[in-house]
């Protein structure tokens, strides 16, 4: 009877010794800045988003942190949205290499601003 309650503080205190895993990503406020974009754009506009996303990019440098997938991407929007579409290119570039799986998209997204650029001119 004794050992049938000593198991369960066993595996308390193994659980107790467990460490938590290291972040694969810094985070940041990129979550909070999509939400904000759809649900409330008056509070997100593309300027703020800009400053506060490449902030975060910095934050994530520096603790060496990968840059969560999509948050290049949401920049590179961001700048196209400011018509800044040199640097919306070099964005999307850098997401699609950082992220392959984003290939196809990023691609799609390079040809749009292309294809916009050659409309202006």
């Amino acid at each position: 009877m004794k050992n049938l309650f000593l198991l369960p503080l066993i595996g308390l205190a193994l659980v107790g010794c467990v460490s938590t895993p290291s972040a694969l990503y810094s985070w940041g406020s990129y979550p909070e800045q999509s939400y904000l974009m759809y649900s409330q754009p008056q509070k997100a506009s593309p300027s703020a988003q800009i400053q506060k996303l490449e902030a975060e990019v910095e934050k994530s440098k520096a603790k060496n942190l990968a840059v969560p997938p999509g948050l290049y991407a949401h920049l590179g929007l961001m700048y196209a949205e400011e018509n800044n579409m040199n640097r919306a290119a070099e964005y999307f570039q850098l997401e699609r290499q950082v992220y392959p799986e984003s290939t196809v998209l990023m691609d799609r997204l390079l040809k749009q601003l292309t294809g916009n650029k050659g409309a202006a001119k």
